[in-house]
Parts: structure tokens; sequence; C-alpha cells
């Protein structure tokens, strides 16, 4: 290349008028070197002309990653659904990339044919903060009744499986270790109202656990249960939530304190079909049960006994 030529270096196809790379040309031997101010971009071909004339293609090449986050679980956990399921949870092992979901997440039959319709598409995705849990909303048109478009997505008596494949990109644009999924059996619909008052609550020395006798939200149940201790303050401790989120367990940092404590179930607690504490997700206008009741903590009573011995 000749001392004093006009080198120029864009990427490839950029119409000529636009800036070149920043970069400055140095003198390496007999051979002059170009060192770009700023690093090529992976993926990128640029051109390099010389006076006007192109020269050469230069090709970035992509980085070769290997793949290494995975799907770590798919909630509702259970093996069976009811046929207004409302949504699913998805937890990837590591941050994901946006945009990305419609095209890799999808219910299939028991045939592997995906549902037409079945999940609702939205402008925005529902990611958790860390891009680690991404929230899978059925058509809700489709499940409350008496709307345009009403039609269950599901049937019952069919099988389902929610499918991730494996083409979704995490957060350094890798694909996935591998695909994943989880198969239902598809029940009937599931139209009452959250009851805390029908939990069987069970103290142990080490513990409360409490069963709730259907499947409740996964990703509610992780904020909308609480202890407090006989003074009205909270008990500090762990919580885990039991198979096919039909129950819950809070074990106390500390020995219990004698006394009536509470559990304190916030009102937004819903089952997997959207009933919540307060109101019914598909209400029958007809049906005086089905109204709202009033958005208030319910507070469950257990006593904690003296230990003796």
């Amino acid at each position: 290349m000749p001392a004093g030529a006009d080198v120029v270096v864009r990427p490839a196809g950029a119409a000529p008028g636009l800036p070149a790379t920043a970069g400055r040309l140095v003198a390496d031997g007999d051979d002059l070197c170009w060192e770009p101010r700023f690093p090529f971009l992976a993926g990128t071909t640029y051109t390099v002309a010389v006076d006007g004339v192109v020269v050469a293609e230069l090709v970035r090449e992509p980085p070769v990653r290997s793949a290494t986050t995975e799907v770590v679980a798919v909630y509702p956990s259970g093996a069976d659904m009811p046929l207004n399921l409302l949504r699913h949870y998805v937890w990837f092992s590591a941050p994901m990339s946006e945009g990305h979901a419609a095209a890799h997440v999808r219910l299939v039959d028991d045939t592997g044919e995906p549902l037409a319709g079945a999940l609702l598409p939205t402008e925005h995705e529902l990611w958790d903060v860390a891009r680690r849990r991404l929230t899978v909303l059925l058509d809700p048109a489709r499940i409350k009744r008496g709307l345009v478009g009403h039609g269950y997505p599901l049937r019952s008596g069919t099988m389902v499986r929610l499918v991730v494949d494996s083409g979704f990109l995490d957060a350094t644009g890798s694909p996935l270790r591998t695909g994943a999924g989880r198969t239902y059996r598809v029940g009937g619909p599931e139209r009452r109202r959250v009851e805390p008052g029908d939990w069987q609550l069970t103290v142990s020395a080490d513990s409360l656990g409490v069963g709730f006798g259907r499947p409740l939200d996964h990703g509610l149940l992780s904020r909308c249960l609480r202890v407090l201790d006989p003074a009205g303050v909270p008990v500090p401790g762990g919580a885990q939530i039991g198979p096919g989120e039909q129950s819950w367990r809070y074990t106390p940092d500390r020995p219990w304190v004698p006394g009536v404590h509470h559990l304190v179930v916030d009102p937004i607690l819903e089952d997997v079909a959207g009933n919540s504490v307060s109101r019914v997700f598909d209400r029958d206008l007809t049906n005086a049960d089905d109204d709202g009741r009033r958005a208030e903590p319910v507070r469950l009573p257990f006593e904690v006994r003296q230990q003796t011995g």
C-alpha cells in the first residue's frame, strides 16, 4: 500500500458517503497496519478502500461460545393443569436475551403441533429484573367467558406440553444447552376463589406446614405469605414451596416463641387460573358467590405451645 494513500475502512454495504471507521495507519516494516480506534464488531464484514478502490474485505468472525445456560424449572410443576390455566413461569440458569420468547416458547398438543393462539402475544416480554424468570401468559380473552374471541385454547382430557427450544438465546447470544419443557394433563376449569380458611395448618417444633388443597401460583407464593409472632412482629426464617405448589413450609431461624402466631395472607395471592383471595378471575355475573371481597390481608392464627422435657 503506497504511503500517503487515502485508506477508508467501513462496514460492508455502508453507503460511501457515511463516515468511515475511525482509526489510523501505522508503519509495520515495509507494510502499513490499520489500527481501529474501537474494536471491530464481531460478526461484521468490513471493506477496505485505497484511493476510492475497494481492495479487500475483512471479516470479524463471531466468537465461538459454548452453550452453558439451561432451563432449570417450569411452573406449574404438577402433572395436571386446569382448563383455564392463566400462566406459566420458565426459570433459566443465567440471564436471557429479550425479544425471542415468541419464537422459542410454545404450547403443543400430544402430536407436537402448536396450539394456535393459545399464548398471549405481547409487545413487551414479562421478565423479572434479573431476566432469569419469564412469565408466559395464556390469552385471557380466550379464558374469560362472555368476551369476544372466547374459546378455550386447551381441551379437557388432552395432553399438552410447554416447549422451550434450544434456539432461545441467553444474554451472551449463545443458545441453550438443550431444549426443555413440561407435559400436562388438562382437567376441568377452576373457578373458585382462594379460601385461606380452608387450608390445613400443621405446627411442629421447628416449622409451620400449610396445605392448600390445590395448586397456587408459584410466583405469588414466594411473596404473599408471612408469619407474625405473638407480638405481631415478623418471624425471620425461610420458606419452601412444596410439590405441585400445593403446600408451603416455613422454618423460623430461631425456636418458636410460645403463644398465638398468625400466618398473614396477601389478598392478591392467586391459584394457577388467576383466582385470588379477593375475587374470581372468570367471574359469573349471575352468581353472587363470585362477587368480589374487600382486598385485605387474611390472618390465620396458630398456636405454638411451650416445649417440655
